[in-house]
């Protein structure tokens, strides 16, 4: 009698075997698979993939919807996917439709239960279910953000910074009636009030996690010198000059010169600022730390100061007069006399056979003019008239940093001496026949080499911060006259003839000064 074939065995061999024959040729070591194999993959996920599209296609899909939180967990946006008509149990039938619960329960298991926009849910819902159409990127959810801490601090009175107006060099046309070069105060004068503290608030994230707050960075000020805090007030404790700086505010006290400044007085020597309601008289000296006021005439033999200098009438220098400032200077006239600021040098009407430095601008009134010297300034000039048809020569210098060409000049003369100096030592090294003194000649001309060597470093990175500005001008809205020398970054112009409202500027691509008429 023949044995019973077990079918299910030899399909379940033949297969087996079919599906090892297919792995004969692939290399276990480097993963290789062999074309025909790999084509076969490629047949059998193709056909795999088309039914699968082919099973979807024909099924009722219900409406759903996806949820995204954010990284930082302050925002949550949901995807709403409409429903479809397919194939259910009993035939074709229509999807349902999403319902607010079942958005509910997955905003809930996704943690997310703070700061939910239900209107927006609503909103998306009811479009999504009734036009059939996906509605993407909805913002359901929002977190809260912390509020910071604001500690305690000082706020310094309105009025105060109301009256500390800046000067505004960009104007063609400067009122100097208007300008107070101090902000002066008296004693028991309110400077600051206390502001109260504000606390922090929590904030919180969509999945209810706390966000700590963080304290303001803001300006916190420090009362001073002469500064003196009762009942939530900031009091100045003496007449003087108030100062707000970057971290701390304070009163300065303010030397006032009620007369002249002459045998009464002596020499003025203050660290701070100093107001002198009379004239400075030829000979005496005025040093102040601070700024300096001078009610009428500067008769400058020596003034230095280390912020702005304001005299309502002149200064005179009698060819002998020197005046360092490192902030502005404003006055109604300069004669004969050497002068530097670190700032802007303001003139009413005019400025007279003198050596002006600003590492700014030097700007004369409507009716101001430049006769005779030398004016440098970095960013421009501008004047009403230069030079005369008939009187000393006038020259203007821009573009150029003049601390940094004084130091280039210095650093060329001091040069030339070590030279002659090497000069000296090569000759004597040569006519002596005393090895001794050989030795020490050498010793010396090593030590003028290397100060050489020292000058000549020093001067090539000078150079490079020499020319401060190539956009600065020389304006003029009258007339500049023959015999002008004008020179800006080095390249110098001499006016031929005699020229009216005009403005000469560096032409960068040529290299040369042009000149342009001023638009009235």
């Amino acid at each position: 009698m023949p044995e019973n074939k077990d079918y299910f065995v030899e399909d379940l061999i033949k297969s087996s075997e079919s599906i090892l024959k297919d792995l004969e040729e692939i290399d276990e070591k480097d993963g290789l698979i062999p074309d025909p194999v790999e084509e076969k993959i490629k047949l059998d996920k193709q056909k795999e993939e088309i039914n699968s599209i082919d099973i979807i296609s024909g099924l009722r899909t219900d409406g759903y919807v996806d949820v995204c939180v954010s990284t930082d967990e302050m925002t949550a946006t949901c995807n709403f996917y409409p429903p479809s008509e397919g194939e259910g149990f009993s035939g074709s039938e229509e999807g349902r439709p999403i319902e607010l619960e079942s958005v509910e329960k997955i905003l809930e298991t996704k943690g997310i239960v703070t700061g939910i926009n239900w209107d927006a849910v609503n909103s998306a819902i009811f479009k999504c279910n009734t036009e059939r159409v996906p509605i993407n990127d909805v913002v359901v959810a929002k977190g809260r953000q912390p509020k910071d801490e604001i500690p305690a601090h000082l706020e310094i009175d309105r009025g105060l910074l109301e009256n500390s107006k800046k000067l505004d060099m960009d104007r063609q046309r400067i009122d100097y009636r208007e300008i107070s070069p101090f902000i002066l105060v008296k004693k028991g004068d309110i400077l600051a009030h206390v502001v109260s503290k504000v606390p922090g608030a929590l904030g919180e994230t969509v999945t209810e996690k706390s966000i700590p707050y963080k304290t303001a960075k803001i300006k916190v000020l420090k009362p001073g010198k002469n500064v003196t805090l009762k009942d939530g007030y900031a009091i100045a404790a003496c007449d003087g000059r108030f100062i707000l700086g970057e971290e701390t505010f304070a009163v300065s006290e303010v030397l006032e010169v009620r007369g002249d400044v002459d045998y009464h007085t002596g020499n003025i020597n203050f660290p701070g600022d100093v107001v002198i309601y009379g004239t400075v008289k030829y000979g005496f000296k005025v040093k102040a730390g601070g700024s300096v006021y001078c009610q009428q005439t500067l008769d400058a033999s020596e003034v230095i100061c280390g912020g702005d200098l304001t005299v309502n009438y002149g200064v005179i220098g009698k060819n002998k007069g020197v005046v360092k400032v490192k902030g502005n200077i404003t006055t109604k006239f300069i004669e004969n006399c050497y002068m530097e600021a670190g700032g802007n040098i303001n003139v009413s009407t005019s400025i007279l056979n003198s050596v002006v430095h600003s590492l700014k601008e030097v700007v004369l009134g409507e009716k101001g003019i430049i006769v005779g010297g030398k004016i440098f300034a970095a960013n421009g000039v501008e004047a009403a008239q230069v030079g005369t048809r008939v009187g000393p020569k006038t020259e203007i210098h821009c573009g150029i940093d003049f601390s940094v060409q004084q130091k280039l000049e210095w650093i060329r003369d001091k040069n030339i001496e070590l030279a002659l100096k090497l000069r000296q030592t090569d000759i004597k090294i040569k006519s002596t026949e005393s090895e001794e003194l050989k030795a020490k000649l050498s010793q010396v001309r090593d030590k003028l080499m290397a100060g050489i060597h020292k000058l000549n470093l020093a001067s090539a990175s000078l150079v490079n911060y020499l020319d401060k500005n190539e956009d600065a001008m020389v304006k003029v809205r009258r007339n500049v006259f023959p015999g002008v020398y004008i020179e800006i970054c080095h390249i110098s112009y001499i006016v031929a003839c005699e020229m009216h409202a005009c403005m000469f500027k560096l032409d960068k691509k040529s290299g040369r000064v042009v000149i342009e008429n001023i638009k009235s």
